[in-house]
């Protein structure tokens, strides 16, 4: 029989559930990583307030993101699938961000993957975090949990799309766009406008994924 939680543990996860929800994971793929079940962790995450979605409604289109995506000549279904979102989130995003973006499209390619060296620096700062009271869990909410979302925050800045970063760090796709907004880092308006240039790194080898 499971180990009755804590209150520090039950608010805990309370607050890392609504957290990854809103970024689009599932009831299902959140308890599974505390060993609880689907409803269960529902219940926890109901505590902190947060607006749940109709049934088998997918999460809406983060109107920044979508900018960004889309001044990459990413198209509406590639935009959907790089943010886990239906079509019709993508086009509603874009039609509440009419005229915010003015700048020429470059090329798809121009995003970049993460080089061997953000990997690493992004591995030894998960690997800072605090453990958690789950095995190989890191608890990301701490200072230094701040610490890896700033850096995730640059890198993605200097043009490594959120899911291509997650994927690279051996997380699910939204992990990065869950830890940025755990911190309330995720990209706003007014850094989507323009194309970044910055990041024209090398490409060099991978590292060890995040445990």
């Amino acid at each position: 029989m499971p180990r009755p939680l804590t209150p520090e543990a039950r608010s805990r996860i309370a607050a890392d559930a609504a957290s990854r929800y809103a970024a689009g994971e599932t009831w299902a793929q959140i308890a599974g990583d505390y060993s609880l079940s689907a409803e269960h962790v529902r219940r926890l995450a109901r505590t902190t307030g947060i607006a749940f979605r109709k049934w088998g409604a997918r999460p809406a289109a983060d109107p920044a993101e979508v900018i960004r995506l889309r001044e990459a000549s990413a198209t509406i279904p590639e935009i959907a699938r790089e943010l886990e979102v239906s079509q019709t989130a993508v086009r509603t995003a874009l039609e509440r961000t009419q005229g915010l973006s003015s700048t020429r499209y470059p090329l798809l390619s121009d995003a970049r993957d993460a080089t061997g060296a953000e990997l690493a620096l992004l591995t030894a700062l998960y690997e800072a975090c605090p453990l958690g009271q789950r095995e190989g869990h890191r608890v990301t909410g701490s200072s230094e949990g701040r610490d890896l979302a700033e850096e995730c925050r640059r890198i993605v800045a200097a043009g490594v799309p959120m899911q291509r970063l997650s994927v690279q760090l051996g997380r699910s796709p939204t992990w990065v766009h869950w830890l940025l907004g755990r911190h309330d880092l995720r990209p706003d308006t007014r850094t989507a406008r323009s194309t970044s240039s910055a990041g024209r790194e090398s490409r060099s080898g991978g590292v060890r994924p995040l445990s």
